[in-house]
């Protein structure tokens, strides 16, 4: 009986399959959830951990495998988050299983693209022969705009039974506005129907599982969240791509900064019996766990400067502290742990009291509010995923 979960060997990489990875990791993948792709359909999948969404989550450590004695070709479809002038694609088989299934990994795959429907107007962009174990990157002939991305898996090399691909990605530039899409409603998920409501860029939903709760920020198509469970005992953070038509979700959650698993759904059915209380309470969750995640502060690139987009949550904030002037709280600050232990101990550092700066110089009291830095040390998701690494780049608010 094939593994349920993957266990990832040795991977010896050449000088050229290292550098065409770590050129990629400096680019934004246009394939990955975390920038706002959907996985639409795969033609079948093995099971729920081997799933297409493993295709976009930005990391090796999971991939798609074809159901047992699926016959040839599979079929990928992805929707990108906006339509893109794509010019290259990459397809890549490192940590396939191949040691232990040999012959698993793809092979023939073929690329089509449409701007027409994610159903209609597709037409051939590229094929590669992917080797075992390897990335293939090519570049199309021609910079093409693309909405819609199919790949057609015709081959591999050998497995009789199965077939893996462990991540897809594409490079190009916008071509035209990122799309509006409102993400509230009622969508029966993975565990069970959630309720989501929107209120400008804020988010929050809840689902009856110990009471369920979440709350967060949404950008373009991308919805970055806490959840919280058994009156906040239990939480952990998540992120959602709503698709193009508004009638589906995709995502992955995290607890204890590890990956757990996909929370997907489809939108309509019948509601939770919970009504979920708007993201715009601070006030309520800091009194129900003396903490609150926010995911609605930015930052320009490796730098502390706030961004505008950040004066929402900021007010939100200084409405908080101003209508409870005896409230103390820690400005707590979080990153990723692309850089240096100690590069990113000073950039949190940095980015906390710039968010403290901000907050006296419209009225806080100074005296309230302690800024605190805490570097990549205490993560919320997995570092291994693009999805991870943008929800551990955060503030907190604690309250002393």
């Amino acid at each position: 009986m094939r593994w349920a979960y993957m266990v990832i060997g040795l991977v010896i990489m050449t000088p050229q399959i290292c550098a065409a990875q770590t050129t990629a990791a400096k680019r934004a993948n246009l394939l990955d959830v975390a920038n706002g792709a959907v996985v639409l359909s795969v033609s079948s999948m093995y099971s729920d951990e081997w799933s297409g969404l493993n295709l976009i989550n930005g990391t090796t450590k999971t991939g798609w495998c074809s159901a047992g004695n699926a016959p040839f070709p599979h079929t990928l479809l992805i929707e990108l988050p906006q339509t893109f002038a794509v010019a290259s694609i990459a397809v890549n088989n490192v940590n396939t299983q191949d040691s232990n299934y040999p012959g698993i990994s793809s092979k023939d795959v073929s690329i089509f693209g449409s701007t027409i429907s994610s159903t209609a107007g597709f037409t051939q962009l590229a094929s590669m022969i992917v080797g075992i174990g390897i990335r293939k990157e090519i570049k199309l002939a021609q910079t093409t705009n693309v909405q819609w991305l199919k790949f057609v898996v015709n081959s591999n090399w050998g497995n009789a039974e199965y077939t893996e691909i462990m991540e897809l990605e594409a490079y190009g530039r916008p071509a035209g506005p990122p799309p509006k899409v409102d993400v509230s409603g009622i969508y029966q998920t993975n565990y069970g129907p959630l309720s989501i409501v929107q209120e400008g860029d804020s988010v929050a939903g809840c689902y009856d599982h110990d009471n369920g709760t979440l709350a967060g920020i949404i950008n373009g198509r991308v919805m970055q969240f806490e959840w919280r469970e058994d009156k906040g005992r239990q939480t952990g953070a998540g992120i959602m791509v709503i698709s193009m038509k508004s009638d589906a979700l995709s995502g992955i959650w995290f607890k204890h900064g590890r990956l757990r698993g996909e929370w997907s759904g489809k939108r309509g059915g019948p509601a939770p019996r919970c009504t979920p209380a708007h993201s715009g309470s601070i006030g309520s969750k800091l009194a129900n766990t003396g903490k609150v995640t926010l995911y609605g502060i930015y930052f320009d690139a490796d730098s502390a400067r706030l961004k505008s987009e950040s004066d929402k949550t900021l007010n939100a904030i200084l409405i908080e502290l101003k209508a409870r002037p005896t409230l103390k709280l820690q400005v707590a600050g979080h990153t990723d742990a692309a850089n240096t232990e100690a590069y990113n101990l000073k950039l949190s550092q940095q980015r906390a009291e710039a968010v403290v700066a901000w907050l006296t110089a419209h009225g806080a009291p100074a005296e309230n509010l302690v800024a605190t830095g805490y570097g990549e040390s205490q993560p919320v998701a997995d570092n291994a995923t693009s999805a991870g690494r943008s929800l551990n780049r955060r503030v907190e608010l604690i309250v002393q």
